[in-house]
């Protein structure tokens, strides 16, 4: 069952891997780098059985995009090395390509890797369980990792450079010997019988690698980062390898002398802190016993006292040192060291150790004082430097040269520096502190001196004698804190020894180098004299130069010059194999642009001859002219001074030359990368010049490389900055080009530029914007419009062409509207017109970015600055573009309050043009929109009806609230005075009111009836609604009886006009009206004889009454029903007028000539 259980186990595991790797394959991201790693975990930790199944697969991904992908496959290769050693043949090299990978995090992870690796394949070569041939496979490419992370200490990246030297430290671990506990992690290990590794050479390579980290430490321009982590490797080396515990002391001893000047002073701080953190862990380990006094010095120098020094030391070092001190004689000194306080820079620090000492006699001698100060201005006097050294020289030097100075001598990097004198007398001032013997020693040899160069140093030493105090006191008992202030006062000696060794070795060597140069002299043979000369005292005249030799002419040297550089340029080939050829082209550039226009024209030609593979000679030589135009580098003395005087116009004729040799080269091959070849010169050279932009310029007029040189143009502006606002002027003179595809281009171009470009670009680009619009206000169009010198006429293309740029940036500069206003108001109206169509559409774009999502909220909506100005500011003649910009800006929205308000100001001050209401007639008052009806209705019909659908809310885009009902419109129309409005425009306005059935419905004509009938004056157009009114809804016929009604009680029939529509109304209506008609006066039934049908139809209403009421009727209706049409001759009629309504089409407007 188990075996069964186990069995499903690992098929379900496998099934897992199976879908997690394809889902891999498929993911992207971090969703991939999360699915591998769920890969690699399983197979590690649960199916270890299936690693060399799915091993490939990922290690597949070693070239994937994903650095997470990468740092995983690398963390694989690791684990894998230290639970399946076995699989080092097949992984190896995949660490290599994950060392060769370009990203820098993949990079670190793969040394981090390597490190582990190593150790492991150590570790699996000692074993010995593989075949040889495998083993050496591995080692093979083992050895070349460690030479790429050897090299790749120098790598410009920080952390890369931190990761190699913990690699480092690895190797020199492993590959030299250690003691009996560290057997198993040291080169004893290995195994002596493997034939592909010599011990010998695995040790020498670890003291290399060994000396270059020591090397590496001490560098001068080491960041903080790569110091501590140096630091710290060599301190791991010292603690298990003690053989090199003293030259890792030494290092950190010239560490904290001469500290690295590019650290600021809290790197300073830092390194300080880290390195007395491990001088102490040194202390603290068993094989630092030996180095104790140098150790204890350090620290001392760092700044930490001895009672801080002697509790850091373990407690069975310092019993053992009691110990000795306790054994050996009693000092006869008791030192009190006091804390040595370090300045910013570390390498300035004075260590300053006041001491008290008792002698064995019990009198008391007291010493003058002296300070470091004092001493240091004695070593700035080069006579005291001179005799100090010379006495030192005869009296001071052993008979044999100690072991101490072969081992500690060391060259002084900073000798005759102010910091190198500050630490001379530093130590100079302990000397005379603390050795006592050794001052006596120069006292006593200056005093048997008597020559005066001798008697000026005694007097100079004595000067500063005199400042240096001893105070004696009182012997007292040895303790453990003497024991240690001896010990590092020993050690204090050595150290002076070894800084004077230092000091003389340079006098030292200058002195013998002239005691060997006289002896040769001396042992010279004395040729014989001739027997002929007699011996006579001969001045031995001395040989010059200028009296050998003649002076190569200028013709001869020119030419001379031009074979060499010939020469010089014919070995291209030879210098690239020799691996000479940056050396090879820095002399050329030099020769070129420095020496005569002949050696120009000659490396010129040679560029030009090829110019494809040369064309980055071709760029150093533009560097280096370049740099003598700025300065940067001086021409020798011995040239012509003609060419200081111009290196400006050498750069600029170089890079011209090369542009136009390249661009106008008809060569076949030249054609095919004149494009690359333009693009590098132009886009890498240091500066642009005038000449050669203009060349650009006009490169866009010729077809083959215009678009190229537009792209050019460009990239100049968008890529130097500095200098865009020069280049862009060369662009933007394009956006008026008569070619369609170079206009676009350019416009593009511009536009682009403007958005990314600097303050100072912009304001070249709308500088030509404005200028480009104010073409249009000319009478003529200018030169800049025309290819030809011959005089054009402007047209509407032209008028755009002019507005491109303008129109462009509109949007994303508004403020422009104002100056196309100021352009527009002092132009033609042809222009006018092209403005207007123009600018419409950037206006347009503008509103509807401002259009709200959610329900418009009148109170918050504001205008945009540039509307408001203009709308405050409207220039003279821009009243046109004002009412357009109105009528856009309330096209899909209601007119706010604040535009309303400055419509109304304008056209109460300004603009008496009532169109110029239009846009805000939802927004006036029904006052304000009474008092313009008059003028409204006698606007264009289009425009009228525009009017109307406003008013009455009619295909609006929004709900518009008019502020007058539709019933009060035409209410509104028939009350107009007839004297501010025609009448055929007032019958008009009411025709397009009839024409809304939808809007004017029965109800509606109702109300405006009775509304009409209760004026107290009949309006004139009043009885044609009645009838319009009739004709459209018949069920009005009670309403209108009843208007009729009241009419004869205003006596309509004074007024002819009205009464005639009475009449027609009555002919309407019959029978119905024939009772009104009975009720009339006699004075108006005269007027029914013109309307026969009206008044047969009242003969024979009457007619067929019953007696009783026909006898109840009026005398005169009743003669009038007997009589004939014969008796009411016309003079009798009081209405001469011709009907005012016509029978046919009531709706319609009346004909010309009958209003």
């Amino acid at each position: 069952m188990s075996n069964k259980h186990g069995h499903t186990s690992n098929t379900t595991v496998q099934n897992q891997l199976i879908r997690w790797i394809n889902d891999t394959g498929m993911a992207e991201g971090n969703k991939k780098a999360g699915l591998l790693r769920k890969v690699i975990e399983v197979l590690l930790h649960q199916g270890s059985q299936m690693i060399p199944v799915y091993m490939e697969n990922i290690l597949s991904y070693i070239s994937d995009k994903n650095t997470d992908v990468k740092k995983q496959v690398a963390y694989f290769v690791e684990e894998l090395s230290k639970s399946h050693p076995e699989l080092l043949p097949k992984i190896v090299a995949q660490l290599r390509l994950l060392l060769l990978d370009p990203v820098i995090a993949v990079q670190k992870r793969a040394i981090q890797a390597a490190s582990i690796l190593y150790r492991n394949t150590l570790m699996w070569i000692c074993k010995g369980d593989a075949e040889v041939s495998e083993m050496k496979h591995v080692w093979e490419h083992l050895t070349e990792l460690k030479l790429m992370v050897l090299n790749m200490i120098d790598s410009e990246n920080e952390g890369i450079r931190t990761h190699s030297i913990k690699f480092l430290e690895e190797v020199v671990l492993r590959q030299s010997p250690g003691d009996i506990v560290d057997a198993e992690s040291s080169l004893d290990s290995l195994p002596s019988d493997v034939p592909f590794i010599n011990r010998k050479a695995l040790e020498e390579e670890s003291d290399h690698i060994f000396k270059l980290l020591v090397k590496f430490h001490n560098s001068q321009h080491i960041s903080s980062v790569n110091l501590m982590a140096c630091m710290t490797t060599l301190c791991s080396l010292a603690k298990f390898r003690p053989k090199y515990l003293p030259r890792v002391i030494q290092a950190l001893g010239d560490l904290h002398t001469t500290l690295p000047p590019t650290l600021s002073q809290s790197q300073v701080n830092s390194v300080r802190k880290h390195l007395k953190m491990q001088i102490l862990n040194l202390i603290k380990q068993s094989t630092s016993n030996e180095m104790m006094p140098q150790l204890t010095q350090l620290l001392i120098d760092i700044g930490m006292t001895a009672q801080e020094i002697n509790k850091a030391v373990p407690k069975e070092k310092r019993n053992k040192r009691l110990g000795e001190i306790r054994n050996g004689d009693t000092p006869s000194k008791r030192f009190r060291i006091d804390s040595p306080q370090s300045n910013s820079q570390g390498s300035d620090s004075n260590s300053r150790s006041e001491f008290m000492y008792d002698d064995d006699s019990q009198s008391s001698i007291t010493k003058p004082s002296a300070t470091e100060d004092s001493i240091l201005e004695g070593l700035n006097s080069v006579d005291n430097v001179v005799n100090l050294v010379m006495k030192t020289l005869q009296n001071c030097l052993p008979d044999n040269m100690p072991p101490s100075f072969t081992n500690d001598y060391k060259p002084i990097p900073n000798s005759g520096s102010k910091v190198q004198k500050k630490n001379l007398a530093k130590m100079l001032m302990s000397l005379i502190r603390g050795e006592s013997e050794n001052t006596q020693i120069v006292t006593q040899s200056m005093e048997v001196d008597t020559q005066p160069n001798q008697t000026v140093l005694q007097q100079s030493l004595s000067d500063i004698a005199a400042k240096i105090p001893l105070i004696r006191e009182d012997d007292e008992k040895t303790t453990l804190k003497n024991a240690v202030a001896k010990l590092q006062e020993s050690t204090k000696d050595r150290q002076i020894e070894s800084a004077v060794s230092k000091l003389m070795e340079e006098t030292r060597q200058e002195h013998l180098k002239e005691e060997e140069r006289k002896a040769k002299e001396k042992e010279k043979p004395v040729p014989p004299p001739t027997p002929t000369v007699p011996k006579l005292k001969q001045k031995v005249k001395l040989l010059k130069l200028q009296e050998i030799t003649r002076p190569i002419p200028k013709e001869i040297k020119q030419k001379l010059i031009l074979q060499a550089v010939e020469r010089i340029l014919n070995a291209e080939k030879d210098a690239a194999i020799g691996g000479a050829e940056q050396i090879r082209a820095k002399f050329i550039t030099i020769f070129a642009s420095s020496y005569t226009p002949e050696t120009r024209d000659l490396v010129l030609n040679y560029i030009l001859d090829n110019p494809a593979e040369r064309i980055n000679l071709a760029l150093k030589w533009l560097y280096e002219e370049y740099a003598f135009m700025q300065g940067f580098n001086r021409h020798p003395v011995t040239l012509q001074p003609k060419l200081h005087e111009k290196h400006d116009q050498n750069y600029n004729q170089l890079l011209c030359a090369l542009v136009t040799q390249i661009s106008e080269r008809g060569d076949p091959v030249m054609e095919g990368c004149k494009d690359v070849l333009l693009r590098k010169i132009y886009l890498e050279s240091p500066v642009i010049t005038d000449e050669a932009l203009d060349y650009l310029k006009h490169l866009v007029t010729e077809d083959q490389v215009a678009l190229l040189a537009l792209e050019l143009l460009e990239e100049l502006c968008l890529m130097r900055p500095p200098r865009a606002h020069k280049y862009v002027t060369s662009l933007v003179c394009h956006v008026l080009s008569e070619n369609e595809e170079i206009r676009d281009i350019a416009l593009k171009a511009t536009i682009k530029v403007y958005k990314r470009g600097s303050e100072a670009v912009k304001k070249v680009i709308e500088k030509h914007a404005l200028l480009y619009l104010g073409f249009i206000s000319l009478n003529h169009p200018p030169p800049e419009l025309s290819s030809t010198r011959t005089r054009i006429m402007w047209n509407e293309n032209l008028h755009k062409l002019c507005l491109n740029l303008v129109v462009a940036l509109f949007p994303e500069k508004e403020g422009l509207l104002m100056e196309i206003a100021r352009i527009y108001g002092s132009s033609g109206a042809e222009a006018k017109r092209v403005v207007l169509r123009t600018i419409e559409g950037p206006i347009r774009a503008m509103v509807s970015k401002d259009l709200p999502d959610n329900e418009f909220d009148e109170d918050d909506a504001t205008l945009r600055p540039a509307f408001r100005e203009l709308l405050e500011n409207c220039p003279r003649g821009a009243e046109t573009l004002l009412t357009r910009l109105v009528h856009i800006l309330t096209e899909k929205v209601p007119p706010t309050a604040e535009l309303v308000s400055k419509v109304r100001d304008i056209y109460a001050t300004r603009v008496s043009d009532v169109r110029f209401l239009i846009p805000v007639l939802t927004g006036l008052s029904k006052r304000e929109i009474v008092a313009a009806l008059p003028k409204l209705i006698k606007l264009n019909p289009a425009v009228v009806k525009e009017v109307f659908n406003k008013l009455l809310g009619i295909n609006g885009t929004y709900d518009e609230q008019s502020p007058v009902s539709p019933a009060e419109l035409l209410l509104e129309l028939h009350l107009i005075d007839p004297e501010k409005a025609d009448l055929k425009y007032i019958i008009k306005a009411t025709a397009l009111c009839f024409a809304e059935k939808n809007i004017y419905t029965q109800d509606v004509l109702a109300a405006v009836l009775q509304r009409l009938v209760e004026e107290p004056k009949i309006p004139v157009l009043m009885m044609r609604t009645v009838l319009q009114s009739l004709t459209l809804y018949p069920a009005l016929s009670p309403l209108v009886m009843n208007i009729l009604q009241l009419l004869i009680e205003k006596e309509a029939w004074l007024n002819k006009v009205a009464w005639e529509g009475w009449i027609k109304s009555c002919e309407r209506l019959m029978p119905a009206s024939f009772g009104l008609l009975t009720s009339l006066p006699a004075a108006a039934l005269g007027g029914l004889h013109k309307a026969p049908g009206l008044l047969g139809g009242l003969r024979a209403h009457v007619a067929a009454l019953p007696p009783e009421r026909r006898a109840a009727l009026p005398p005169h209706v009743a003669a009038l029903c007997h009589q004939t049409d014969t008796q009411y001759p016309a003079s009798q009629v009081t209405m001469s007028q011709p009907n005012l309504i016509p029978e046919q089409n009531p709706i319609e407007p009346l004909p010309p000539g009958m209003e």
